[in-house]
């Protein structure tokens, strides 16, 4: 009887553990975007094997566990203890292999300065924790060794799960600290371009209400996560570092940061969705059609309407038009016109006939009827109105005027 229990808790434990592991998926996706790509990849090659590894252990665990429970002999046992032993080494693996692919995440470039200074340091000392772990099932000779083993290398888990759980949360909110930049740059843009409307005798009602409406939505997103950081800022159950001290406590500060950052994030979405309904509402009023292009290439366009064009490119340009151009780039034109130096240090063309401008860096702004443009070089072009196009090499465009081939 004494052996079946040992036996029995043994089974539980390692069922347990299973669950504890699962947990793994659910933080292997915290890649490092700005983390040097070899080094990425490597750490990602190696957490893919291991999860295989881990996997195929798994399936023959579970094989040799219920080959047990019909045959309980001496063989069926030494086999399960064989399958349990690789099991676990598996187990150890696939976790280290994971925090070090948090690792490349926690010093990546895009998190540098983020996530707190000991990050790092724990996740090194979990990865001895659990060497040393993998180094004593290996030597492990009873059931009870092996026991012993999976309930430490349970326990362990529990805490760097907590602890990779605490780091993604905070990365969360870096995350939504920069969005709330964006978004405030964009209620910027919302209503210099309601005012420009307005200014051409538009109907800017609609408008105003989706304006407002955005604004609402992302004030209430702000309060979210003003509790958000607050919560962040006691990290109850862990240290400065991020180390669990508590592990009740940390699970408690998890559940309410998670729900706390769920609705943030709902409340973004919303305001994200209000802001896409106030951009279709200002094209209607706007009027016309767009194409967006950009690339290194070559951008040919007729038509009435206007153009914004950025980067290291050439153009050539005729047709009844007004030209604007950054200071800093060569204009030279073919016909009479007016030549105005604007406020903003920007060179403004009129009646010139046609005209070739070049540079680095440079913006252009076109407007005018019947016009026919050229670009070349590596930019972007935003083609407002109504008219043809045709690009060659790398440069892609997309929109509703008519693409010729």
């Amino acid at each position: 009887m004494k052996a079946k229990i040992k036996n029995r808790y043994w089974l539980n434990i390692l069922t347990l553990f299973t669950t504890a592991v699962f947990i793994l998926s659910l933080f292997s996706g915290i890649a490092a975007a700005e983390t040097p790509k070899d080094k990425y990849q490597d750490a990602k090659k190696s957490y893919q094997d291991a999860k295989e590894r881990y996997q195929d252990a798994k399936v023959k665990y579970n094989e040799a566990k219920l080959k047990y429970k019909s045959a309980k002999n001496n063989l069926s046992r030494d086999e399960l203890k064989d399958k349990t032993r690789n099991y676990l080494e598996d187990a150890a693996d696939y976790m280290i292999s994971h925090l070090e692919l948090l690792k490349n995440n926690v010093e990546s470039s895009e998190n540098k300065g983020v996530l707190p200074t000991g990050a790092a340091a724990n996740i090194d000392a979990h990865i001895v924790q659990l060497t040393d772990i993998k180094t004593k099932i290996q030597a492990a000779n009873t059931t009870k060794e092996l026991t012993d083993s999976a309930r430490e290398l349970e326990d362990a888990w529990i805490k760097i799960d907590l602890e990779a759980r605490y780091y993604a949360g905070i990365i969360v909110n870096h995350r939504i600290d920069l969005f709330v930049i964006k978004a405030s740059n964009a209620s910027e843009r919302m209503d210099t371009l309601i005012q420009k409307l307005k200014d051409q005798g538009k109907d800017t009602s609609k408008l105003e209400e989706e304006a407002s409406g955005f604004n609402n939505l992302m004030n209430e997103a702000k309060q979210n996560h003003q509790n958000d950081l607050t919560l962040f800022a006691s990290h109850n159950g862990f240290d400065s570092s991020g180390k669990v001290t508590s592990i009740q406590d940390a699970k408690t500060f998890l559940q309410q940061a998670t729900s706390s950052q769920k609705d943030t994030l709902k409340k973004l979405k919303s305001a994200t969705e209000q802001s896409r309904d106030f951009f279709k509402e200002a094209k209607k009023l706007i009027g016309g059609n767009v194409v967006v292009a950009r690339g290194t290439g070559r951008l040919e366009a007729n038509g009435t309407g206007k153009a914004l064009i950025k980067g290291n490119v050439t153009v050539t340009l005729s047709g009844n038009a007004t030209l604007i151009v950054s200071s800093n780039a060569d204009v030279t034109t073919d016909g009479t016109g007016t030549k105005e130096t604007l406020g903003s240090g920007d060179i403004k063309y009129q009646g010139f006939g046609s005209a070739t401008i070049t540079g680095e860096n440079i913006r252009i702004e076109i407007s005018g009827n019947e016009i026919t443009l050229t670009a070349e070089g590596t930019g972007s072009a935003i083609l407002t109105g109504r008219g043809t196009y045709r690009v060659e090499k790398e440069f892609t465009a997309s929109g509703e005027w008519k693409k010729e081939e």
